[in-house]
């Protein structure tokens, strides 16, 4: 087939010769389509009222987007183009390009014989049709993107790797989710910056003018950067696909990857967006300290030092480092005014991206437990939507073992830790252990503990849930002593609701009475050594 978009050259003037641009960035405008904030109605545009939405920069026109020289440019295109579309007529389809972009996609559907998903109206769907921004990317004018060409590309070849996007405000927890992507589907992850560091070290030709930019106190072009990714996902590492993080931060940088991947017919196949409210954030990250010295990192709700009592507001007097005693400090940015400016750019930045990734965007709640984050997030990529062959991790094995004293749970729980690989977990040990690290939960335990008092089953379950977050139970765990109760029973149910799991198995060691006295009255000990004798 050969496809000839016909448009008038009235119509392409109009297009092409409204283009303006802003140097730096190459954000793109048009006096019509896509105006500047600064050119009032009416008006016509001219360097003094053409101003880039962002930096207040004068934009500027390609000198071939005048009228001049694009009259010569088509004289060109006419003279060499119509030979060739004589030369294969039998095989011509000519499109009216002068159309909204649906009725030309489903003509140009119709040629290649593709079937169109289309809406109530019998209009095709938006995440089906070519986006506007294809003339763009691909040397034009335009809009949003490479986003619809999914449909077309896709029934034309198949798209072997993962490529993903990972977005997300500080604080969201990016570096606790990423590695276990990496892990989870073999993929490595790519920031910018690492990139271009690795690209100026190996002295690639792009790392070369990176470095020369940076040198001179500039700011690395798109191009370059771009230049730089390209490279990376051609190395071994990146066969099975990639995890992008930092990139892109605009909509001109995803229009540039965009052309960048279709060169080898690929595209972003999902974009993750970890979700979190703002006051939560605030939470996370100005309640962090840290040590100077060694980087250990403390936080005055979910991971206080010793030295700050229950109730204390934080300050450098009481926030101290629990092996050097040493005074914690606060990163500059960690402060409620830094935040507000941190989260008012990432959101003014991110927003119109998503918008661009609107059709394979996957936003998750990331203000839950890592665990509930995490298994959403792979639950996400393995689903049938995405390009990737790796199996679903399995689910956790939940157990619980019940026993009376004297029925052997001492003996059978460590086979089936050595057996399935997974760890058993008594609520004294938890509670002990919560307490010896100084979790806000164990704080509070200890004070129970030490008034006399019985630790209630709330603060229990809430030892239980931080404790299955840890990574030893990826596969799962084995509770012993808990629940004793049904009312606890219903709050262990709840607490792995929240990530979609259940209690796997309950094994009940069941030994009659008579059995277990004469097992346990039989027992006599050295005091001392601990040896331990029968009398039978």
């Amino acid at each position: 087939k050969v496809i000839q978009l016909d448009v008038p050259d009235a119509v392409l003037e109009e297009r092409i010769c409204g283009r303006w641009i802003h140097k730096d960035s190459g954000r793109s405008y048009h006096v019509k389509f896509a105006p500047p904030k600064s050119l009032k109605e009416g008006e016509t545009p001219s360097a003094e009222n053409m101003k880039d939405d962002e930096t207040g920069e004068a934009l500027y026109q390609r000198a071939d987007d005048t009228s001049e020289a694009l009259k010569a440019r088509l004289e060109g295109y006419h003279k060499q183009t119509v030979p060739i579309l004589a030369h294969y007529k039998a095989v011509v389809d000519v499109v009216n390009g002068d159309r909204p972009q649906g009725a030309i996609w489903e003509q140009v559907a119709g040629v290649l014989d593709i079937a169109v998903a289309k809406g109530p109206s019998g209009t095709p769907k938006p995440d089906m049709l070519p986006g506007e921004g294809l003339e763009k990317v691909l040397g034009g004018g335009g809009g949003s993107g490479l986003r619809g060409v999914r449909a077309l590309r896709n029934s034309l070849a198949s798209q072997a790797r993962s490529i993903l996007i990972l977005f997300g405000p500080p604080g969201a927890g990016k570096g606790t989710i990423a590695p276990k992507i990496v892990s989870g589907l073999g993929i490595p992850q790519l920031s910018t910056g690492d990139m271009l560091r690795a690209a100026v070290k190996a002295g690639t030709e792009v790392g070369k003018q990176a470095d020369e930019v940076m040198k001179s106190g500039g700011l690395v072009s798109d191009e370059i950067v771009v230049g730089i990714i390209k490279d990376r996902i051609k190395e071994e590492d990146c066969a099975k696909g990639f995890i992008l993080d930092g990139f892109p931060r605009t909509v001109p940088q995803a229009e540039m990857l965009d052309k960048c991947l279709f060169e080898t017919g690929e595209m972003v196949s999902k974009v993750i967006q970890l979700d979190v409210p703002d006051a939560v954030l605030e939470e996370r990250i100005c309640g962090r300290w840290i040590h100077k010295d060694s980087g250990r990192s403390y936080h005055v709700k979910f991971a206080p030092p010793k030295s700050l009592p229950a109730g204390a507001g934080p300050c450098e007097a009481n926030m101290r480092d629990d092996a050097t005693g040493e005074a914690l400090y606060q990163r500059a940015d960690d402060t409620a005014e830094a935040l507000c400016r941190r989260l008012g750019r990432y959101h003014e930045q991110t927003g119109a991206v998503l918008d661009y990734y609107s059709t394979i965007l996957e936003p998750v709640d990331a203000s839950s437990t890592p665990r509930s984050v995490r298994s959403r997030v792979l639950e996400l990529l393995h689903s049938p939507h995405t390009e990737n062959d790796t199996p679903p991790p399995p689910p956790r094995q939940v157990l619980v073992l019940f026993g009376p004293p004297g029925a052997g749970k001492g003996t059978v729980a460590p086979v089936l830790v050595e057996s399935l690989g997974i760890p058993q977990l008594s609520t004294g040990d938890m509670l002990r252990a919560a307490v010896g690290a100084g979790t806000e939960l164990g704080r509070q335990a200890e004070d129970l503990m030490k008034n006399g008092q019985l630790v209630p089953d709330e603060l229990v379950c809430g030892v239980v849930r931080d404790r299955i977050q840890e990574a030893d139970c990826d596969k799962g765990f084995i509770l012993d002593g808990f629940p004793r109760s049904v009312a606890q029973a219903e709050m262990l149910d709840a607490t792995l609701a929240e990530t979609g799991e259940k209690v796997s198995k309950v094994i009940q060691l069941d030994v009659p009475d008579a059995v277990l006295e004469e097992r346990i009255c039989g027992r006599w000990m050295h005091k001392a050594a601990g040896r331990s004798y029968h009398v039978k």
